[in-house]
């Protein structure tokens, strides 16, 4: 009965996308308005980040960031496009490098610089590999809490566009 009910729960849930999946957009024409990154010869060697003010089958006409300017670009001079969709962060991977960079430092530290030897205000005896070891996870806990800091910042989350080919 048990195995049954999990099924069925598996196939309702199923075809839903989870919160880290983009929802698809249409290819082409994008939505005037939307966020672009977009790499074209008319704009120069780099990518250009801005909002596309109009789109239509042949022509994407192009605000760049911090100007007031705008540029119409053909198709075929699009390289490539992206439009932005969301944001997202970094922080489990933050907190993860963080843990092994800052643990495994301190645990190298820790066990280089291991002094045996107990003087009579010691309260308790310990060894290189237990030091080592506790050294190595506070200061994997203090790159973790480091690392999630740095990527907790936001980023945009980009998904290419296809753009029409003449």
């Amino acid at each position: 009965m048990g195995f049954i009910r999990i099924l069925c729960i598996a196939a309702v849930v199923a075809p839903f996308p989870s919160g880290a999946q983009a929802a698809p957009i249409p290819d082409w024409p994008i939505a005037s308005g939307s966020r672009v990154r977009i790499l074209s010869p008319v704009l120069g060697d780099r990518q250009q980040i801005g909002n596309g003010v109009s789109a239509t089958w042949d022509t994407l006409v192009f605000l760049p960031a911090k100007q007031s300017a705008s540029t119409a670009i053909g198709t075929p001079n699009i390289v490539r496009i992206e439009v932005a969709k969301g944001k997202h962060t970094q922080m489990g991977k933050g907190a993860v490098m963080g843990f092994l960079i800052f643990g495994g430092a301190f645990a190298f530290m820790t066990n280089a610089t291991y002094d045996s030897g107990c003087h009579p205000e010691c309260l308790w005896v310990t060894t290189r590999r237990g030091e080592t070891l506790a050294a190595g996870v506070l200061g994997g806990l203090l790159g973790a809490f480091a690392g999630a800091a740095v990527g907790g910042r936001q980023t945009d989350t980009w998904v290419p566009v296809a753009v029409p080919v003449k």
